[in-house]
This record gives C-alpha cells, structure tokens and sequence, in this order.
C-alpha cells in the first residue's frame, strides 16, 4: 500500500506518522505506533554484545541495566565533528540518527509492505545547510534518497495549516519542552510554505504566547493578524489561553504534532506541492559551509624550533658576588668587612690596658700655717 512517513526526533521521545494513498489523494495522518506501551519511543540506541545497536524503547531497557553503552542526544549533536564513543568505539552522530531513522523505517515497512514514499523528517531551528547536508548524506548512505528535512516548528504548522492562504500570512508556533518552550514566528508568502522567522528559546510556559506576541509586534504584525498559533510538545495542563486574539491549535495528542504534519508535508511533496525548497536556518555552528566533504590532505611539515634552555638565577653569596664581578658590590663588602675588623681590634687594644692611673695632684705654691690659709 503506497504511502509517505514523517519522524519527528525530539530530545526524549521519536514520534512518526503516516499517510496512505486513498484514491486519487492522501488520507489524514495517523500516529505510526513506535513504542511497547504508548506511540512513541525513546530516542535513544544501545550497543549489544554482539555489536548490534538496539533502538527505541529496546535500547533505554537495556541501556538502564549497562548505562555505559546508551546512546542519547545524538540528534541535537549532528555537525560536531567529535564521535561519540562507546566501549572505545566511535560512532558519528548523523550515523546514530540514520541507523534510528532505518529502525522505524523497517516497521513501517512490515506493516504497510514495503518502503514509503518520501520521508520527512524534523530538526532543530538553528540549523543551518551544513547540518542538513551531513544528514541527508548519512541517510543517503542508508538508502533514503527521497528525504525532506524541515524544522519542528515548520512541521507542527504543517499540522494545522498545510497550506496558507493566499497573500503574506504569518503564524506562531510554541514547542514545550523540559529547557523551556521555544517561540517561532513564521511566515508565508502565497505558494512558498512556511519559513521559520525570529525565535526565542528558553521562554518560561506563562510567557510563551506574551513572547510571540512581542515577535509578531516587531515583524509588524498584531495579535489578531496571525494566521494561527500551535501548541506542540508536552503543553502543561492550562496552558491553552481562554480567549485567545488569533486561532490557537494544539491537538487531541501534542507531542506527536511535529510527526503529524511532518506526515501531511510528506503527502504533498510527494506529488511534487509544498515547499520546492527547505526552508533557510541561520548557521550557529563554527564548521564550515561546504557542498562536498573533500579528503584530508598530508599533514604539513612543522617549522623547526629552536629550544633555548633556562638556567635558574643563583643564590645571593659574598662567593657569588664575586663569581658574577660585580667590582661595586664586592667593594662595598671589602669595606665593610675592613670596618669591622678595625672596630674588633680597637675593642681588643683597649680591654688589655687595664684600669686607668688615678690622676695626679696639681702642685700648691701656697705655705702651710697654723690658721690653716696659705
């Protein structure tokens, strides 16, 4: 049965989604069963003894009994050249994302008898071509030619608002999450789909919509002007607003809404509609943009370096002082010692005279006489 995928790769959980072809067109998209217990799946691999990687819920059993060899986050670390290692074995991340995306794929493909259509798959909002290209390479390597790859954001609009309307339109999305919510605006222009604008990321749950508003307001745009907001992701209880300005779209199930319309997108660019081109990213990471990865050349020889050792200063001596003729300083400490040695002598001279003489009467011209006056 022919039909199209859409795989939405969150930091925890994956969820997928399909269409199948009904007659002339597509049906609406359904949540593709991934996990033992609920539709979606960890996001998550694991190394076995045998050195298979085991995926999905699988992978985060045995990853709880023998941590070291789980394998998570490696979505969010698609373009860092650095390998993640387990049990010394270094796997690329767009390698591990590849090998996930194969898992859900051979399950759809037992259940719907082979391969889908296209494939559409979801991203973080700052990436930028260099991401994506190492992507598409890897799955490429992997036998997935017919591939999409859109933000998270563009794909939960896609859910909502599949097609915009004629004329500018923007529209807001809120994706909920454990760092926070990230806050999107964007916007289309007739047939060209949706384009991811200004975003926050971090922003606090009660101020996400106050937050999009303030975005819409510097694009130039009210409150009543947007198309739509949609809340995706883990939306807390209460979150929706009571008397929303624009129409606000969540969902029977918002965390799969990203693989919803991840889905719908799929179902159009298999009839060659949507988007003709991926939507632009600005470019966070500091690897170069390149259209092809080219081989390494020879290491270039090292200039030669000269190493001058370090002697350390001496200790201050009346020995050294002399060994480093310094004439002044060696003077003053001749001197010196002449002084003291003068001092000792004139110190021991005096010791051995002895006492001094009693002094001697001055001689008296005067005769004595009776009266006792001279």
């Amino acid at each position: 049965m022919p039909y199209v995928l859409g795989i939405d790769v969150a930091q925890g959980r994956t969820h997928a989604a399909t269409c199948r072809r009904q007659g002339p067109g597509w049906g609406e998209p359904e949540p593709l069963w991934l996990g033992e217990r609920s539709p979606a799946a960890a996001s998550a691999l694991f190394l076995d003894d045998e050195g298979y990687l085991l995926t999905g819920d699988a992978a985060a059993q045995a990853g709880a009994e023998v941590p070291s060899r789980l394998l998570t986050g490696f979505h969010r670390r698609i373009g860092d050249d650095v390998p993640m290692l387990v049990e010394g074995e270094p796997f690329p991340p767009e390698t591990l994302t590849a090998v996930l995306v194969e898992g859900i794929a051979e399950h759809a493909a037992n259940l719907f008898g082979g391969a889908p259509d296209h494939l559409v798959l979801t991203h973080p909002g700052d990436w930028g071509t260099y991401r994506r290209d190492v992507l598409r390479r890897a799955l490429a390597d992997t036998g997935f030619t017919a591939v999409t790859l859109v933000p998270g954001s563009i794909a939960a609009l896609d859910a909502h608002l599949p097609v915009p309307g004629p004329g500018a339109q923007v529209a807001g999305v809120c994706e909920f999450g454990a760092d926070g919510v990230n806050v999107t605006l964007a916007t289309a222009s007739g047939a060209s789909g949706w384009q991811p604008g200004a975003s926050a990321e971090g922003v606090a749950p009660a101020a996400a919509l106050s937050t999009l508003f303030a975005l819409a307001g510097a694009a130039s745009t009210s409150p009543k002007g947007l198309a739509g907001v949609v809340f995706c992701g883990d939306v807390p209880p209460h979150a929706l607003p009571a008397r929303p300005p624009c129409p606000v779209f969540a969902g029977p199930v918002p965390p799969a809404t990203a693989a919803l319309g991840a889905a719908a997108l799929a179902a159009l660019r298999a009839d060659g509609r949507g988007t003709p081109q991926e939507p632009p990213a600005v470019e966070t990471t500091l690897l170069p943009q390149v259209d092809t990865l080219g081989e390494l050349g020879e290491r270039p020889p090292r200039p030669p370096v000269e190493i001058t050792p370090f002697e350390l200063p001496e200790r201050s001596s009346p020995l050294n002082l002399f060994r480093r003729r310094r004439p002044l300083a060696a003077a003053i400490l001749v001197l010196a010692a002449a002084v003291s040695a003068g001092a000792i002598t004139l110190t021991a001279r005096e010791a051995n005279a002895g006492p001094p003489a009693p002094p001697t009467p001055a001689p008296s011209h005067c005769a004595p006489s009776g009266e006792g006056h001279c």
